[in-house]
Protein backbone atom coordinates (compact mmCIF):
# COMPACT_ATOMS: atom_id res chain seq x y z
CA UNK A 1 0.00 0.00 0.00
CA UNK A 2 2.85 2.34 0.81
CA UNK A 3 4.44 1.56 -2.50
CA UNK A 4 1.26 2.31 -4.33
CA UNK A 5 0.75 5.54 -2.42
CA UNK A 6 4.29 6.76 -3.01
CA UNK A 7 4.26 6.16 -6.74
CA UNK A 8 3.49 9.34 -8.68
CA UNK A 9 0.47 9.32 -10.97
CA UNK A 10 1.27 8.56 -14.54
CA UNK A 11 0.43 11.26 -17.07
CA UNK A 12 -1.72 10.27 -20.04
CA UNK A 13 0.21 9.50 -23.18
CA UNK A 14 -0.74 11.71 -26.10
CA UNK A 15 -0.41 10.47 -29.66
CA UNK A 16 2.70 11.66 -31.39
CA UNK A 17 2.25 14.12 -34.24
CA UNK A 18 5.57 13.44 -35.94
CA UNK A 19 4.50 10.25 -37.78
CA UNK A 20 1.40 12.02 -39.03
CA UNK A 21 3.46 14.97 -40.27
CA UNK A 22 5.83 12.60 -42.06
CA UNK A 23 2.89 10.79 -43.61
CA UNK A 24 1.43 14.04 -44.91
CA UNK A 25 4.80 15.05 -46.27
CA UNK A 26 5.24 11.71 -48.02
CA UNK A 27 1.77 12.00 -49.48
CA UNK A 28 2.60 15.45 -50.78
CA UNK A 29 5.80 14.21 -52.41
CA UNK A 30 4.01 11.25 -53.98
CA UNK A 31 1.34 13.51 -55.44
CA UNK A 32 4.00 15.84 -56.83
CA UNK A 33 5.83 12.89 -58.40
CA UNK A 34 2.58 11.56 -59.87
CA UNK A 35 1.83 14.95 -61.40
CA UNK A 36 5.24 14.90 -63.10
CA UNK A 37 4.65 11.49 -64.67
CA UNK A 38 2.63 12.83 -67.66
CA UNK A 39 5.43 15.26 -68.46
CA UNK A 40 8.10 12.52 -68.55
CA UNK A 41 5.78 10.29 -70.55
CA UNK A 42 5.08 12.90 -73.24
CA UNK A 43 8.70 14.02 -73.50
CA UNK A 44 9.98 10.43 -73.56
CA UNK A 45 7.45 9.11 -76.08
CA UNK A 46 7.95 11.98 -78.52
CA UNK A 47 11.74 11.73 -78.21
CA UNK A 48 11.65 8.01 -78.99
CA UNK A 49 9.34 8.65 -81.95
CA UNK A 50 11.55 11.33 -83.47
CA UNK A 51 14.63 9.12 -82.98
CA UNK A 52 13.05 6.23 -84.90
CA UNK A 53 11.68 8.56 -87.56
CA UNK A 54 15.07 10.22 -88.06
CA UNK A 55 16.80 6.82 -88.20
CA UNK A 56 14.52 5.81 -91.06
CA UNK A 57 15.43 8.98 -92.91
CA UNK A 58 19.14 8.28 -92.72
CA UNK A 59 18.76 4.77 -94.15
CA UNK A 60 18.94 4.06 -97.84
CA UNK A 61 15.50 3.72 -99.33
CA UNK A 62 13.86 3.31 -102.70
CA UNK A 63 11.17 5.89 -101.91
CA UNK A 64 11.55 9.57 -102.73
CA UNK A 65 9.53 10.54 -99.64
CA UNK A 66 11.89 8.88 -97.19
CA UNK A 67 15.14 10.64 -96.42
CA UNK A 68 15.96 14.25 -95.63
CA UNK A 69 12.44 15.69 -96.31
CA UNK A 70 10.72 13.33 -93.88
CA UNK A 71 13.43 13.78 -91.27
CA UNK A 72 13.30 17.58 -91.39
CA UNK A 73 9.51 17.58 -91.22
CA UNK A 74 9.47 15.16 -88.29
CA UNK A 75 12.10 17.09 -86.31
CA UNK A 76 10.26 20.39 -86.95
CA UNK A 77 6.94 19.06 -85.66
CA UNK A 78 8.73 17.46 -82.71
CA UNK A 79 10.30 20.76 -81.67
CA UNK A 80 7.05 22.70 -82.12
CA UNK A 81 4.85 20.27 -80.19
CA UNK A 82 7.29 20.10 -77.27
CA UNK A 83 7.61 23.88 -77.20
CA UNK A 84 3.82 24.27 -77.16
CA UNK A 85 3.51 21.56 -74.54
CA UNK A 86 6.07 23.26 -72.31
CA UNK A 87 4.34 26.62 -72.61
CA UNK A 88 0.93 25.09 -71.91
CA UNK A 89 2.19 23.27 -68.81
CA UNK A 90 4.23 26.03 -67.20
CA UNK A 91 2.02 29.02 -68.07
CA UNK A 92 -0.44 30.15 -65.44
CA UNK A 93 -3.94 29.89 -66.96
CA UNK A 94 -5.09 32.87 -64.91
CA UNK A 95 -7.09 33.20 -61.72
CA UNK A 96 -9.35 35.87 -60.18
CA UNK A 97 -7.01 35.86 -57.18
CA UNK A 98 -3.94 36.74 -59.25
CA UNK A 99 -5.04 40.38 -59.61
CA UNK A 100 -5.14 40.79 -55.83
CA UNK A 101 -1.85 39.13 -54.98
CA UNK A 102 1.10 41.10 -53.78
CA UNK A 103 4.71 40.73 -54.73
CA UNK A 104 5.69 38.53 -51.79
CA UNK A 105 6.84 41.43 -49.61
CA UNK A 106 6.39 39.99 -46.14
CA UNK A 107 3.02 39.49 -44.57
CA UNK A 108 1.50 42.45 -46.38
CA UNK A 109 1.48 40.52 -49.66
CA UNK A 110 -1.89 39.01 -48.76
CA UNK A 111 -3.54 42.42 -48.50
CA UNK A 112 -5.33 43.76 -51.59
CA UNK A 113 -3.33 46.38 -53.45
CA UNK A 114 -6.10 47.30 -55.86
CA UNK A 115 -9.85 47.18 -56.00
CA UNK A 116 -11.61 44.23 -57.51
CA UNK A 117 -12.11 44.96 -61.22
CA UNK A 118 -15.59 46.13 -62.10
CA UNK A 119 -17.31 43.88 -64.60
CA UNK A 120 -20.76 43.22 -65.96
CA UNK A 121 -21.85 39.66 -65.37
CA UNK A 122 -24.14 37.95 -67.87
CA UNK A 123 -24.29 34.60 -66.07
CA UNK A 124 -25.60 33.63 -62.64
CA UNK A 125 -25.19 30.72 -60.27
CA UNK A 126 -27.56 27.79 -59.96
CA UNK A 127 -29.61 29.73 -57.40
CA UNK A 128 -29.96 32.76 -59.65
CA UNK A 129 -27.59 34.96 -57.64
CA UNK A 130 -24.18 36.43 -58.35
CA UNK A 131 -21.39 33.94 -58.95
CA UNK A 132 -19.13 33.77 -55.90
CA UNK A 133 -16.61 31.13 -54.90
CA UNK A 134 -16.89 30.22 -51.22
CA UNK A 135 -13.60 28.28 -51.31
CA UNK A 136 -11.47 31.03 -52.82
CA UNK A 137 -13.57 33.78 -51.17
CA UNK A 138 -13.68 35.86 -54.33
CA UNK A 139 -16.24 36.78 -57.00
CA UNK A 140 -16.20 34.64 -60.10
CA UNK A 141 -16.46 36.48 -63.41
CA UNK A 142 -18.18 34.99 -66.41
CA UNK A 143 -16.66 31.76 -67.75
CA UNK A 144 -14.55 31.27 -64.59
CA UNK A 145 -14.86 28.05 -62.58
CA UNK A 146 -13.28 26.47 -59.52
CA UNK A 147 -10.97 23.50 -60.10
CA UNK A 148 -11.03 20.93 -57.30
CA UNK A 149 -7.66 19.52 -58.40
CA UNK A 150 -5.79 22.83 -58.59
CA UNK A 151 -7.84 24.16 -55.61
CA UNK A 152 -8.43 27.59 -57.11
CA UNK A 153 -10.62 29.42 -59.59
CA UNK A 154 -9.46 29.64 -63.20
CA UNK A 155 -10.34 32.39 -65.67
CA UNK A 156 -12.16 31.09 -68.75
CA UNK A 157 -11.62 27.54 -67.59
CA UNK A 158 -11.88 24.98 -70.38
CA UNK A 159 -11.04 21.79 -68.46
CA UNK A 160 -8.39 20.23 -66.26
CA UNK A 161 -6.05 18.25 -68.48
CA UNK A 162 -4.31 15.29 -66.76
CA UNK A 163 -1.66 15.13 -69.50
CA UNK A 164 -0.70 18.72 -68.73
CA UNK A 165 -1.14 18.28 -64.95
CA UNK A 166 -2.77 21.70 -64.87
CA UNK A 167 -5.89 23.53 -65.96
CA UNK A 168 -6.45 24.84 -69.47
CA UNK A 169 -7.64 28.41 -69.15
CA UNK A 170 -7.40 31.87 -70.60
CA UNK A 171 -3.64 32.24 -71.01
CA UNK A 172 -2.60 28.70 -72.01
CA UNK A 173 -5.53 27.63 -74.21
CA UNK A 174 -3.77 28.81 -77.38
CA UNK A 175 -0.66 26.77 -76.54
CA UNK A 176 -2.89 23.77 -75.82
CA UNK A 177 -4.60 24.04 -79.22
CA UNK A 178 -1.25 24.37 -81.01
CA UNK A 179 0.08 21.38 -79.07
CA UNK A 180 -2.83 19.26 -80.30
CA UNK A 181 -2.39 20.41 -83.89
CA UNK A 182 1.37 19.79 -83.99
CA UNK A 183 0.98 16.43 -82.22
CA UNK A 184 -1.53 15.27 -84.82
CA UNK A 185 0.74 16.33 -87.66
CA UNK A 186 3.73 14.66 -85.99
CA UNK A 187 1.81 11.40 -85.52
CA UNK A 188 0.67 11.29 -89.14
CA UNK A 189 4.18 12.05 -90.41
CA UNK A 190 5.59 9.23 -88.27
CA UNK A 191 2.82 6.88 -89.39
CA UNK A 192 3.42 7.68 -93.05
CA UNK A 193 7.20 7.37 -92.76
CA UNK A 194 7.13 4.07 -90.87
CA UNK A 195 4.39 2.54 -93.04
CA UNK A 196 6.10 3.42 -96.31
CA UNK A 197 9.43 2.07 -95.09
CA UNK A 198 7.85 -1.19 -93.89
CA UNK A 199 5.98 -1.64 -97.17
CA UNK A 200 8.92 -0.91 -99.46
CA UNK A 201 11.83 -2.39 -97.52
CA UNK A 202 10.76 -5.29 -95.34
CA UNK A 203 8.44 -6.91 -97.87
CA UNK A 204 10.97 -6.63 -100.68
CA UNK A 205 14.20 -7.25 -98.74
CA UNK A 206 14.38 -9.75 -95.88
CA UNK A 207 17.79 -8.72 -94.55
CA UNK A 208 16.18 -6.27 -92.05
CA UNK A 209 14.14 -8.99 -90.37
CA UNK A 210 17.01 -9.95 -88.05
CA UNK A 211 17.72 -6.44 -86.73
CA UNK A 212 16.05 -4.38 -84.01
CA UNK A 213 15.15 -1.48 -86.30
CA UNK A 214 12.06 -3.07 -87.88
CA UNK A 215 10.55 -3.67 -84.42
CA UNK A 216 10.75 0.03 -83.57
CA UNK A 217 9.48 0.98 -87.01
CA UNK A 218 6.46 -1.32 -86.81
CA UNK A 219 5.70 -0.09 -83.30
CA UNK A 220 6.00 3.52 -84.48
CA UNK A 221 3.59 2.86 -87.33
CA UNK A 222 1.03 1.30 -84.98
CA UNK A 223 1.29 3.96 -82.26
CA UNK A 224 1.41 6.81 -84.76
CA UNK A 225 -1.73 5.61 -86.50
CA UNK A 226 -3.73 4.99 -83.31
CA UNK A 227 -2.70 8.16 -81.48
CA UNK A 228 -3.06 10.24 -84.62
CA UNK A 229 -6.56 8.92 -85.27
CA UNK A 230 -7.73 9.62 -81.71
CA UNK A 231 -6.09 13.02 -81.42
CA UNK A 232 -7.38 14.15 -84.81
CA UNK A 233 -10.99 13.83 -83.66
CA UNK A 234 -10.19 15.48 -80.33
CA UNK A 235 -8.36 18.34 -82.07
CA UNK A 236 -11.16 18.87 -84.57
CA UNK A 237 -13.66 19.10 -81.71
CA UNK A 238 -11.57 21.69 -79.86
CA UNK A 239 -11.10 23.72 -83.03
CA UNK A 240 -14.87 23.73 -83.53
CA UNK A 241 -15.29 24.97 -79.95
CA UNK A 242 -12.76 27.73 -80.56
CA UNK A 243 -14.54 28.77 -83.76
CA UNK A 244 -17.88 28.96 -81.93
CA UNK A 245 -16.37 30.74 -78.92
CA UNK A 246 -17.39 28.00 -76.47
CA UNK A 247 -15.36 26.26 -73.79
CA UNK A 248 -15.60 22.58 -72.92
CA UNK A 249 -17.49 23.30 -69.68
CA UNK A 250 -19.96 25.58 -71.47
CA UNK A 251 -20.52 22.92 -74.12
CA UNK A 252 -21.15 20.07 -71.68
CA UNK A 253 -22.98 21.98 -68.94
CA UNK A 254 -25.94 24.33 -68.97
CA UNK A 255 -25.10 28.01 -68.73
CA UNK A 256 -27.54 30.11 -66.69
CA UNK A 257 -27.82 33.68 -67.87
CA UNK A 258 -29.19 36.64 -65.95
CA UNK A 259 -32.94 36.89 -66.27
CA UNK A 260 -33.84 39.61 -68.80
CA UNK A 261 -36.48 40.91 -66.38
CA UNK A 262 -34.47 40.67 -63.17
CA UNK A 263 -33.29 44.27 -62.73
CA UNK A 264 -36.51 45.76 -64.04
CA UNK A 265 -38.59 43.70 -61.63
CA UNK A 266 -36.42 44.61 -58.64
CA UNK A 267 -36.73 48.30 -59.42
CA UNK A 268 -40.45 47.94 -60.03
CA UNK A 269 -40.92 46.07 -56.75
CA UNK A 270 -39.16 48.82 -54.82
CA UNK A 271 -41.16 51.62 -56.42
CA UNK A 272 -44.51 49.96 -55.97
CA UNK A 273 -43.61 48.88 -52.46
CA UNK A 274 -43.08 52.52 -51.50
CA UNK A 275 -46.29 53.44 -53.25
CA UNK A 276 -48.00 50.79 -51.16
CA UNK A 277 -46.87 52.63 -48.01
CA UNK A 278 -48.37 55.90 -49.15
CA UNK A 279 -51.52 54.19 -50.32
CA UNK A 280 -51.96 52.47 -46.98
CA UNK A 281 -51.49 55.76 -45.16
CA UNK A 282 -53.78 57.87 -47.32
CA UNK A 283 -56.67 55.54 -48.11
CA UNK A 284 -59.02 54.74 -45.26
CA UNK A 285 -60.65 51.79 -46.91
CA UNK A 286 -62.13 48.82 -45.14
CA UNK A 287 -59.39 46.43 -46.23
CA UNK A 288 -56.58 48.64 -44.92
CA UNK A 289 -58.29 49.14 -41.59
CA UNK A 290 -58.87 45.43 -41.17
CA UNK A 291 -55.24 44.79 -42.06
CA UNK A 292 -54.17 47.28 -39.40
CA UNK A 293 -56.30 45.59 -36.75
CA UNK A 294 -54.86 42.21 -37.68
CA UNK A 295 -51.29 43.52 -37.49
CA UNK A 296 -51.94 44.92 -34.01
CA UNK A 297 -53.20 41.55 -32.81
CA UNK A 298 -50.20 39.76 -34.32
CA UNK A 299 -47.78 42.24 -32.72
CA UNK A 300 -49.43 41.71 -29.34
CA UNK A 301 -49.01 37.94 -29.61
CA UNK A 302 -45.42 38.27 -30.84
CA UNK A 303 -44.39 40.44 -27.88
CA UNK A 304 -46.28 38.40 -25.28
CA UNK A 305 -43.25 36.23 -24.37
CA UNK A 306 -42.16 37.07 -20.78
CA UNK A 307 -38.78 38.79 -20.65
CA UNK A 308 -38.24 38.71 -24.41
CA UNK A 309 -39.18 41.39 -26.88
CA UNK A 310 -38.91 41.29 -30.62
CA UNK A 311 -36.56 44.28 -30.61
CA UNK A 312 -34.06 42.31 -28.50
CA UNK A 313 -33.97 39.62 -31.17
CA UNK A 314 -32.82 42.13 -33.76
CA UNK A 315 -36.07 42.52 -35.63
CA UNK A 316 -36.78 45.99 -36.89
CA UNK A 317 -40.29 45.70 -38.21
CA UNK A 318 -42.98 43.34 -36.99
CA UNK A 319 -45.46 43.52 -39.79
CA UNK A 320 -45.19 44.45 -43.44
CA UNK A 321 -46.93 47.39 -44.95
CA UNK A 322 -50.35 46.68 -46.42
CA UNK A 323 -50.39 45.96 -50.11
CA UNK A 324 -51.78 48.54 -52.43
CA UNK A 325 -54.25 47.87 -55.18
CA UNK A 326 -53.03 45.34 -57.67
CA UNK A 327 -50.14 44.05 -55.62
CA UNK A 328 -50.23 40.30 -55.97
CA UNK A 329 -47.66 37.69 -55.06
CA UNK A 330 -45.18 39.18 -57.51
CA UNK A 331 -44.99 42.43 -55.57
CA UNK A 332 -45.56 41.00 -52.13
CA UNK A 333 -42.25 39.17 -52.22
CA UNK A 334 -40.37 42.46 -52.56
CA UNK A 335 -42.25 44.00 -49.63
CA UNK A 336 -41.21 41.19 -47.27
CA UNK A 337 -37.61 40.84 -48.43
CA UNK A 338 -36.31 42.57 -45.29
CA UNK A 339 -38.28 40.30 -42.93
CA UNK A 340 -36.89 37.21 -41.28
CA UNK A 341 -38.65 33.86 -41.76
CA UNK A 342 -39.97 34.13 -38.19
CA UNK A 343 -41.48 37.53 -38.92
CA UNK A 344 -43.01 36.28 -42.14
CA UNK A 345 -44.53 33.34 -40.27
CA UNK A 346 -46.08 35.75 -37.76
CA UNK A 347 -47.33 38.33 -40.21
CA UNK A 348 -48.42 36.05 -43.04
CA UNK A 349 -50.48 32.93 -43.27
CA UNK A 350 -49.17 29.56 -44.38
CA UNK A 351 -51.15 29.79 -47.61
CA UNK A 352 -49.54 33.13 -48.47
CA UNK A 353 -46.03 31.82 -47.82
CA UNK A 354 -46.68 28.72 -49.93
CA UNK A 355 -48.12 30.90 -52.66
CA UNK A 356 -44.98 33.02 -52.68
CA UNK A 357 -42.72 29.95 -52.77
CA UNK A 358 -44.70 28.50 -55.63
CA UNK A 359 -44.43 31.80 -57.45
CA UNK A 360 -40.65 31.90 -56.91
CA UNK A 361 -40.30 28.33 -58.19
CA UNK A 362 -42.32 29.25 -61.25
CA UNK A 363 -40.14 32.31 -61.87
CA UNK A 364 -37.03 30.12 -61.59
CA UNK A 365 -38.55 27.72 -64.10
CA UNK A 366 -39.18 30.61 -66.49
CA UNK A 367 -35.60 31.83 -66.04
CA UNK A 368 -34.23 28.36 -66.86
CA UNK A 369 -36.37 28.22 -69.98
CA UNK A 370 -35.16 31.66 -71.04
CA UNK A 371 -31.53 30.58 -70.55
CA UNK A 372 -32.07 27.59 -72.82
CA UNK A 373 -33.62 29.79 -75.50
CA UNK A 374 -30.78 32.31 -75.47
CA UNK A 375 -27.82 31.82 -77.82
CA UNK A 376 -24.23 31.80 -76.65
CA UNK A 377 -23.53 35.21 -75.14
CA UNK A 378 -19.82 35.13 -76.05
CA UNK A 379 -19.99 33.98 -79.68
CA UNK A 380 -18.81 37.01 -81.67
CA UNK A 381 -18.42 35.16 -84.97
CA UNK A 382 -15.71 32.77 -86.09
CA UNK A 383 -13.34 35.54 -87.18
CA UNK A 384 -13.43 37.50 -83.92
CA UNK A 385 -13.37 34.31 -81.86
CA UNK A 386 -10.15 33.16 -83.51
CA UNK A 387 -8.65 36.64 -83.24
CA UNK A 388 -9.40 36.62 -79.53
CA UNK A 389 -7.69 33.25 -79.14
CA UNK A 390 -4.64 33.59 -81.41
CA UNK A 391 -4.12 37.34 -81.17
CA UNK A 392 -4.42 40.14 -83.67
CA UNK A 393 -0.98 39.65 -85.28
CA UNK A 394 -0.96 36.79 -87.84
CA UNK A 395 2.81 36.42 -87.47
CA UNK A 396 2.38 34.89 -84.00
CA UNK A 397 -0.57 32.60 -84.75
CA UNK A 398 1.56 29.46 -85.22
CA UNK A 399 3.95 30.23 -82.35
CA UNK A 400 3.33 29.31 -78.68
CA UNK A 401 3.14 32.93 -77.57
CA UNK A 402 0.45 33.88 -75.06
CA UNK A 403 -1.12 36.85 -76.85
CA UNK A 404 -4.78 36.06 -76.17
CA UNK A 405 -6.80 39.26 -75.86
CA UNK A 406 -8.89 40.15 -72.81
CA UNK A 407 -8.33 39.99 -69.06
CA UNK A 408 -10.91 37.32 -68.22
CA UNK A 409 -13.14 39.73 -66.27
CA UNK A 410 -14.92 41.72 -68.97
CA UNK A 411 -16.58 39.95 -71.88
CA UNK A 412 -18.28 41.56 -74.82
CA UNK A 413 -21.71 40.02 -75.46
CA UNK A 414 -22.79 39.08 -78.95
CA UNK A 415 -25.42 41.04 -80.82
CA UNK A 416 -27.62 37.96 -81.19
CA UNK A 417 -27.61 37.48 -77.44
CA UNK A 418 -28.62 41.10 -76.78
CA UNK A 419 -31.43 40.94 -79.31
CA UNK A 420 -32.70 37.66 -77.90
CA UNK A 421 -32.56 39.04 -74.36
CA UNK A 422 -34.54 42.15 -75.35
CA UNK A 423 -37.14 40.03 -77.08
CA UNK A 424 -37.54 37.77 -74.05
CA UNK A 425 -37.64 40.79 -71.76
CA UNK A 426 -40.56 42.25 -73.71
CA UNK A 427 -42.43 38.95 -73.54
CA UNK A 428 -41.85 38.65 -69.81
CA UNK A 429 -42.89 42.25 -69.18
CA UNK A 430 -46.11 41.66 -71.06
CA UNK A 431 -46.81 38.55 -69.00
CA UNK A 432 -46.09 40.42 -65.76
CA UNK A 433 -48.35 43.31 -66.76
CA UNK A 434 -51.16 40.88 -67.52
CA UNK A 435 -50.65 39.22 -64.15
CA UNK A 436 -50.72 42.56 -62.35
CA UNK A 437 -53.86 43.58 -64.21
CA UNK A 438 -55.49 40.35 -63.10
CA UNK A 439 -54.71 41.11 -59.45
CA UNK A 440 -55.95 44.68 -59.84
CA UNK A 441 -59.26 43.40 -61.16
CA UNK A 442 -59.43 40.84 -58.38
CA UNK A 443 -58.70 43.52 -55.79
CA UNK A 444 -61.36 45.81 -57.23
CA UNK A 445 -63.94 43.03 -57.20
CA UNK A 446 -63.16 42.25 -53.57
CA UNK A 447 -63.48 45.93 -52.67
CA UNK A 448 -66.85 46.18 -54.40
CA UNK A 449 -68.09 43.06 -52.67
CA UNK A 450 -66.94 44.33 -49.26
CA UNK A 451 -68.64 47.72 -49.75
CA UNK A 452 -71.88 46.13 -50.84
CA UNK A 453 -71.75 43.73 -47.89
CA UNK A 454 -70.94 46.28 -45.16
CA UNK A 455 -72.46 49.46 -46.50
CA UNK A 456 -70.37 51.61 -44.14
CA UNK A 457 -66.73 52.47 -43.47
CA UNK A 458 -66.62 50.92 -39.97
CA UNK A 459 -65.29 47.36 -39.65
CA UNK A 460 -68.13 44.84 -39.35
CA UNK A 461 -66.52 42.67 -36.69
CA UNK A 462 -65.56 45.52 -34.35
CA UNK A 463 -68.34 46.94 -32.13
CA UNK A 464 -67.84 49.26 -29.19
CA UNK A 465 -69.36 49.16 -25.70
CA UNK A 466 -71.73 51.93 -24.47
CA UNK A 467 -70.16 55.27 -23.62
CA UNK A 468 -71.00 54.93 -19.91
CA UNK A 469 -68.18 52.42 -19.38
CA UNK A 470 -64.71 53.74 -18.81
CA UNK A 471 -63.02 50.74 -20.43
CA UNK A 472 -64.22 49.45 -23.76
CA UNK A 473 -64.15 45.77 -24.69
CA UNK A 474 -65.16 44.17 -27.96
CA UNK A 475 -68.43 42.32 -27.73
CA UNK A 476 -68.00 38.57 -27.53
CA UNK A 477 -69.29 36.64 -30.54
CA UNK A 478 -72.62 34.93 -29.94
CA UNK A 479 -74.26 31.99 -31.57
CA UNK A 480 -77.09 33.08 -33.84
CA UNK A 481 -78.93 29.80 -33.38
CA UNK A 482 -79.31 30.39 -29.64
CA UNK A 483 -80.19 34.09 -30.12
CA UNK A 484 -82.99 33.24 -32.50
CA UNK A 485 -84.74 30.98 -29.98
CA UNK A 486 -83.82 32.23 -26.50
CA UNK A 487 -84.91 30.13 -23.58
CA UNK A 488 -87.64 31.77 -21.46
CA UNK A 489 -86.70 32.89 -18.03
CA UNK A 490 -83.00 32.99 -18.76
CA UNK A 491 -81.22 36.30 -18.42
CA UNK A 492 -77.80 37.05 -19.84
CA UNK A 493 -75.31 38.89 -17.69
CA UNK A 494 -72.06 40.44 -18.85
CA UNK A 495 -68.99 40.18 -16.68
CA UNK A 496 -65.53 41.56 -17.03
CA UNK A 497 -62.83 39.11 -18.11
Amino acid sequence: MATLASSPPTSPTWPKRRPRAWALRCERYCCAAASCFPLFFVYGLTTWAVYVEASIGFKESRSDWLGIPSTILGVFFYCMLNACYTVAVFTDPGSPLSTRRGNGRGQYSALPVAETPEFTSYTVSSTGGSRYCKKCMCPKPDRAHHCSTCKRCVLKMDHHCPWLATCVGLHNYKAFILFLVYTCLFCWVDFATASIWVWTEILNDTRYMDTYLPVNVVLLAILGGIIGLVLTGFTAWHISLAVRGVTTIECLEKTRYVSPLRKALERQHFDQGTNGHSTGQNEESLTHRLQGYGNQIIDAHANAIPGVTRAEEGEERLSPAPYGPGQGPTLASATNNNLTPAQQALTRSYAEIERQREHERYQQYLNDEDSEKMPNAFDLGWRRNLLHLFGERPLFWALPICNTTGDGWRWEPSQRFLESRDRLRMDREQAVSEEQQYYRDLYQRNMDNSRSWVGSASPPSIELEPQSRTTRYPRAPTNQRFNANPSPGVTTTKTRG
